[in-house]
């Protein structure tokens, strides 16, 4: 699987405004609402869903990332998002850095092998550290669907 499968890249943010770990959800997945690949009367429960998981242990996994997740049966397709912070953000990470990279996943419940491969390629990707350099370091949503393109090789 690709990222380039599932990240909507009309809802990349460059620059979120939170500074807090629901905050960032919360504008995350108001962006995939903006770009209309959610209702807006989902929103709040795939918030809510998000943030159980978060209960049941951070996806601020560590080196600066985050990978929000979760399954929900007002998700058709699978798909997500990726935000920036600067400044990084309190993400509860499990080596209790701040988190500079988010990348959310949405996925229909009935898609446990898709899900578990679109995590599977992230974190694959996000072990590199120049990925996660040249991602932070992107000009722009153009620069980061240009990186996300070449890991995924696809010749632009």
């Amino acid at each position: 699987m690709k990222l380039t499968d599932f990240v909507v890249e009309e809802a990349i943010i460059t620059e979120v405004n939170a500074t807090e770990k629901e905050a960032v959800i919360r504008e995350m997945v108001g962006s995939l609402k903006d770009a209309q690949k959610i209702n807006s009367k989902d929103v709040e429960n795939i918030i809510k869903s998000l943030m159980k998981r978060e209960e049941l242990g951070s996806t601020g996994i560590g080196k600066g990332v985050a990978v929000p997740h979760t399954k929900h049966d007002c998700i058709k397709k699978i798909m997500g998002t990726i935000a920036r912070s600067t400044n990084g953000v309190d993400f509860n990470a499990l080596d209790g850095e701040p988190v500079y990279l988010f990348f959310l996943l949405l996925s229909p419940n009935d898609s446990a092998g898709a899900h578990l491969a679109a995590l599977e390629r992230i974190s694959t990707v996000i072990r590199d550290n120049d990925f996660r350099r040249f991602m932070r370091e992107a000009k722009g949503k153009d620069g980061i669907i240009e990186i996300l393109r070449e890991v995924d090789g696809i010749q632009v």
